[in-house]
């Protein structure tokens, strides 16, 4: 729109200049005495001046072209060699993204010849390595890449990727903390740097890293809460581990406040407070969360609550306990457990008995062998119960949800698939028990069994039942 007003505005100046010439015609004369004399009309004169002015640019522009080729053709040239670089960037990512490695490798070599030394070109080299399998290419790429301050971040995810695909933990780490470097608030770069400290035990760190993560709102609140829980009960065990009971219990609280129904973090902070000499508040913690959701975890550390007292005095107060969630299959195994440390064979045997009726567990069946054994002297029994034991269901454990394996304790991070977080309480029904061991007893089936055979019964009983991947 400007340039037509542009033009418009010239044409009409141009009509006013010959129209005022027309109107006031008058004569221009040259003369140089005893040479020439020249005398034309004003229109005519000024003609000749706007030819000439005309004529003057032309061959300036001329000569501007001819002054200024050896410098514009190898431009034009660099021009063209970019543009074809460009192109065979954008074709080679989109080879890499189809997954057509032949392509990809081809796009690269004609982007690195046509453009060397740039970013893109040094990440398309370096993702095209990585498809043809070529990892010590794709190192030397991504190295590259590192080198360049404008690509560096790219470049240090890049030697992370490929540090993780190796299975190098801690290489990984060292990248995603020059990553971090880089870029402190990035979210990719943070939850990294959280799996690989868990990964590590790094749990100090890991808790700095989750507090960093919290402060971007980049996870849902609740998932913060549960993963700080379970940070800090690793925390406490560390504490505890270099000596600290105190700052173990007061972060073992922490957790406790995060995840106040956690089994784990209940006897961890009940734990925490028994080393504190606290034994009055940790049966309380203890009892408190009996009542919500009885566990084996609980079950453990209420015994280190009341080992200074006589073992008839320990089976009332695991009574007293169990009263709280009298029906609940847990309650009976603590009455059980403490029941057989006091020689209390009736009692253990009457606690399980409902237990019994339907489809025992292994777990059942093993603690039903023992009591058969130790306190009634029936070694056909316990013999009967071991092999029932063989086709049982597999007891309750710590299960991987992610990848099904299966741990007796529990921790943050699965020991077998090292991720964080996965661990669920349930009965694992993928695995199946093992055949228990033969038993070294005497056919007969005579209660009166010496002591040596005796003793191989009891060590076969009191180890749990090993379990395996069904086919």
């Amino acid at each position: 729109m400007i340039r037509a007003l542009i033009v418009f505005a010239l044409i009409g100046a141009v009509l006013f200049a010959g129209n005022w010439l027309l109107d006031h015609p008058g004569n221009v004369s040259i003369a140089l005495p005893g040479f020439f004399a020249i005398e034309w009309s004003f229109a005519w004169a000024f003609t000749l001046l706007g030819a000439l002015l005309v004529l003057t640019v032309i061959a300036a522009a001329l000569l501007y072209l001819i002054v200024g080729a050896p410098w514009r053709i190898p431009r034009r040239f660099d021009l063209r060699r970019r543009e074809k670089g460009q192109q065979a960037i954008s074709l080679g990512m989109v080879a890499v993204a189809a997954g057509d490695r032949q392509e990809a490798l081809k796009q690269a070599g004609r982007a690195t010849a046509l453009l060397p030394n740039q970013p893109m070109t040094t990440l398309l080299a370096a993702q095209s390595a990585q498809l043809n399998g070529d990892n010590q290419a794709a190192q030397r790429f991504f190295g590259q890449l590192a080198e360049q301050p404008e690509a560096a971040f790219l470049g240090l995810r890049g030697l992370w990727m490929q540090a993780m695909k190796d299975g190098r933990t801690r290489d990984a780490l060292h990248f995603a903390k020059l990553a971090h470097d880089q870029q402190p608030n990035s979210v990719w770069v943070l939850d990294s740097l959280f799996e690989l400290q868990t990964r590590l035990g790094q749990w100090d760190e890991a808790n700095k890293t989750l507090s960093a993560l919290s402060r971007t709102k980049s996870h849902p609140a609740d998932k913060l809460e549960h993963d700080s829980a379970l940070v800090n009960i690793e925390r406490s065990r560390l504490a505890v581990a270099a000596g600290g009971k105190a700052a173990a219990l007061q972060i073992a609280q922490t957790a406790f406040k995060k995840l106040p129904e956690f089994p784990p973090a209940v006897a961890q902070v009940a734990a925490m407070h028994i080393a504190n000499g606290r034994r009055g508040r940790a049966e309380k913690v203890l009892e408190e969360a009996w009542k919500v959701e009885p566990h084996p975890m609980l079950a453990a550390v209420y015994r280190q609550v009341v080992n200074q007292v006589s073992a008839d005095k320990q089976l009332q107060l695991a009574k007293s306990l169990a009263d709280k969630q009298p029906n609940h299959a847990e309650s009976r195994f603590l009455i059980a457990s403490f029941a057989m440390a006091a020689e209390n064979w009736g009692d253990a045997r009457k606690a399980l008995e409902p237990l019994t009726r339907q489809h025992p567990d292994a777990r059942v069946c093993r603690l039903m062998a023992e009591i058969e054994m130790h306190g009634f002297n029936d070694a056909d029994a316990a013999r009967e119960w071991l092999a029932r034991s063989a086709s049982a269901s597999p007891e309750s454990a710590w299960v991987c949800n992610q990848t099904g394996a299966v741990q007796a304790e529990w921790s943050a991070v699965c020991n077998e698939s090292k991720l964080f977080g996965t661990l669920e309480w349930r009965v694992p029904h993928h695995l199946v028990p093992a055949l228990p061991s033969v038993l070294s007893v005497q056919s007969s089936g005579s209660t009166n069994l010496p002591a040596t055979s005796r003793a191989v019964i009891v060590d076969a009983i009191a180890e749990p039942a090993k379990i395996k991947a069904a086919n």
